[in-house]
């Protein structure tokens, strides 16, 4: 059964066994989903429904990377049993390593995308948002900000394994400049109608 069909109930039991599968990158993913479902909320109290629309984009990408981020690290167990008894081998076996880390990468990369989507859609549409959905429009950014800093963390454990530097360096500088902007941004969210 997909992690995201699970009844919130045996999702939360489920991440307590020792099989690390919701791991924090899928319950990442779980907070941005229900950030985006917030932001929407927020934005249909306010009788904005048509700017409501916009979350779900993020929502989807959010909703799926619950299930992808529980996989995304198998590309690298299965290279990790490939063969390396000839120097051939172990060239195949170590650009599989590699190639499975950009994959375990690449998942939570779009959890943090989406999560900071979330953020800039909702700075963006503080003209449609109404006083009294300000206490879900702060839980929105904030469950954003918890999914983008797990799925931060997630993906730079797997950048640390890379072998190719440049490839590292590429990811990381990705990485701290979307990070810079997240902060800007969710501070700026959380300042609305507080003047």
């Amino acid at each position: 059964m997909k992690l995201a069909n699970m009844s919130l109930t045996d999702y939360i039991k489920k991440a307590e066994d020792t099989s690390s599968v919701p791991g924090g990158g899928s319950i990442a993913a779980l907070c941005g989903a229900l950030s985006a479902s917030l932001a929407a909320m927020v934005l249909n109290l306010s009788g904005a429904e048509e700017q409501a629309e916009a979350y779900g984009e993020f929502s989807e990408i959010l909703r799926k990377n619950i299930d992808d981020d529980s996989t995304s690290f198998d590309d690298v167990l299965k290279a990790f049993r490939m063969a390396k008894t000839t120097e051939e081998e172990k060239k195949i076996r170590n650009l599989a390593i590699e190639e499975g880390y950009k994959r375990a990468i690449d998942v939570p990369l779009s959890t943090m995308e989406a999560a900071l989507g979330v953020v800039e859609t909702l700075k963006a549409q503080e003209e449609f948002i109404g006083d009294e959905a300000l206490s879900d429009l702060y839980m929105a950014a904030d469950l954003a900000l918890t999914a983008f800093n797990g799925a931060k963390d997630t993906a730079m454990l797997n950048v640390a394994a890379l072998k190719d530097e440049a490839t590292k360096s590429v990811y990381r500088e990705k990485i701290q400049a979307m990070t810079e902007v997240m902060v800007e941004v969710h501070g700026d969210v959380r300042t609305f109608h507080r003047a």
